[in-house]
């Protein structure tokens, strides 16, 4: 039987990560949206008329995980596989996005329920036979849950990372390198780029912080609720026990995920304890307390798109100082403010001259972590996906380095031959 993988998102793209593998089986691997696209309106996974025997979620960020729900606007009963966490954040996202996009999005509240009776778990380093195929999740090192997708048939085994990081963070251990892969599906998110040395810019940072507070003002992190509040907390008391903190915004909820699923995150202890020093914003008197006094302000939307960080920019004094952690996508509110100087807030443009600085703490492998782990796993073939240039590094890799390495196009089907 052909082997073979139909791109249907993520390619040459960042976003809608979507990916069909057959094997004797036709395997969903994620199934995302993407929110913020050049067009204004998000985009969804191609329609190749798309028929998964079940489906394999990496993890729960939307650009993976958004569009699952509609995989049962059809009345189909398929299964979806993934990690504990994973199932329990996904449902805290989509309900939001539903909230958020309403009709925009390509299912409805019944198919988002139809879709978590669904779910059936799979945890980390735990075997499944379906049929001839063989398939075990990996640690990704990513978020909490996320995971890369181990798969073997009729001896050949296909690697799927999903997102991962090799480089071990305060919430979570790197993902192990895999050797004696045939076939890898490998995100490049940071395939032309390097990431600083962590301690250096965590150091910095830590600096940022307490002189804007030794100044009299608020140090506002917009964080993205799902993994980077989470960080940020953990690394923040790691280096100062006592500077007040104040979490706002979706990141509150994610992150009693987080602590109920405690094996699923490097040091449970130490982060418990964390939590339980920081101030978790609940009301308005909370919201009103945070900007009275010095302090660190994480809340959503990591790209300001929305979320309270916006109210506290707006409370904050002149001595304040925003610190972005993550990348912003252009046309986002915070890409605005880093490339022009004003934010759009209820249709006007406000220009704000509170000072900003980028860190970049990015939950991905940068490009040595890449090109290390694809010398380890060794491929007897490369598929570059969810970068923005990947066509690039496929050159690189091909007449530099020796692999068989492609940058499939958007609705491009892959022959894997055996």
């Amino acid at each position: 039987m052909e082997m073979f993988l139909d791109c249907l998102g993520a390619s040459r793209e960042v976003g809608r990560s979507a990916f069909m593998l057959r094997t004797d089986k036709r395997i969903m691997l994620d199934y995302g949206i993407k929110i913020f696209d050049e067009s204004g309106n998000a985009k969804f996974p191609i329609d190749m008329n798309a028929n998964p025997d079940f489906a394999i979620l990496s993890h729960a960020h939307l650009d993976h995980s958004g569009c699952i729900p509609a995989l049962y606007t059809q009345n189909r009963a398929l299964k979806w596989y993934a990690t504990p966490p994973t199932r329990e954040i996904c449902e805290v996202l989509w309900k939001d996005s539903m909230k958020i996009m309403g009709e925009g999005l390509p299912y409805r509240i019944q198919h988002f329920k139809k879709a978590l009776k669904h779910w059936t778990p799979l945890l980390y380093n735990q075997r499944m036979r379906m049929g001839e195929t063989d398939i075990c999740l990996l640690d990704a090192g990513h978020i909490s849950g996320s995971a890369m997708v181990d798969i073997k048939y009729k001896g050949k085994r296909i690697l799927y990372t999903g997102d991962f990081k090799e480089e071990g963070t305060f919430m979570h251990k790197g993902a192990n390198y895999v050797d004696d892969v045939d076939i890898l599906i490998i995100e490049s998110t940071y395939a032309t780029r390097e990431h600083p040395s962590r301690k250096q810019l965590e150091k910095h940072m830590m600096d940022e912080i307490n002189q804007t507070l030794d100044n009299g003002g608020n140090a506002l992190l917009p964080a993205f609720a799902l993994g980077r509040t989470q960080e940020l907390i953990a690394l923040i008391r790691h280096y100062n026990k006592n500077v007040p903190v104040f979490v706002d915004g979706m990141g509150r909820e994610i992150t009693k995920i987080y602590l109920k699923h405690h094996q699923y995150i490097r040091d449970a202890k130490a982060f418990r304890k964390a939590v339980r020093s920081v101030n978790i914003v609940g009301s308005i008197a909370d919201k009103k307390a945070a900007t009275r006094e010095p302090s660190v302000i994480i809340s959503s939307a990591g790209m300001l798109n929305g979320g309270p960080m916006l109210n506290y920019m707006t409370r904050a004094n002149n001595a304040s100082k925003m610190i972005f952690t993550g990348y912003c996508v252009e046309g986002t509110n915070g890409w605005l403010l880093q490339n022009k100087g004003h934010i759009i807030r209820d249709e006007q443009e406000l220009m704000v001259d509170m000072p900003f600085e980028y860190m970049d703490l990015s939950a991905h492998a940068g490009r040595t972590g890449l090109l290390q782990f694809i010398e380890k796993a060794n491929p007897e073939k490369v598929i570059l996906v969810h970068g923005d240039k990947p066509e690039d590094f496929a050159k690189d890799l091909k007449e530099g380095r020796g692999y068989d390495a492609i940058a499939p196009l958007p609705g491009e089907r892959v022959t894997l031959s055996f």
